[in-house]
């Protein structure tokens, strides 16, 4: 199933009032946001700038196959950059992009919040 990209045209709805905001761009990232891990792969990148695929693998304890699923849909998003290095053996690694420095920024007060609770 492939994720819609978040820069889709969108014409703001009924839902807002003149003082409230539409939540129609929240809802779009919903929906690659709530997927398991996605949060914690951005957070865990974000944390050390940039790491191997076997490095994300240890430190979030998800399986390969799904990990390789979500690098893929947050690279689509443009969150998350791969770095292929042309070495013997491959190195790849991944780090947040401008857009994904961003995204965890704002991401900052919502984990605040979740440790007081």
């Amino acid at each position: 199933m492939e994720t819609k990209t978040i820069k889709t045209d969108l014409k703001c709805c009924a839902m807002k009032s003149k003082k409230g905001y539409c939540p129609k761009p929240l809802e779009l990232a919903s929906s690659y946001l709530s997927k398991k891990w996605t949060i914690s792969i951005i957070i865990t990148i974000g944390n050390f700038s940039k790491l191997r695929f076997n490095d994300l693998l240890k430190r979030l304890g998800t399986t390969a196959k799904t990990l390789s699923n979500r690098l893929k849909e947050l690279e689509r998003e443009k969150i998350v950059k791969k770095e292929i290095f042309n070495e013997i053996p491959l190195k790849v690694e991944y780090s947040l992009t401008k857009n994904g420095k961003k995204l965890l920024k704002s991401l900052h007060p919502l984990i605040h919040w979740a440790e007081k609770q």
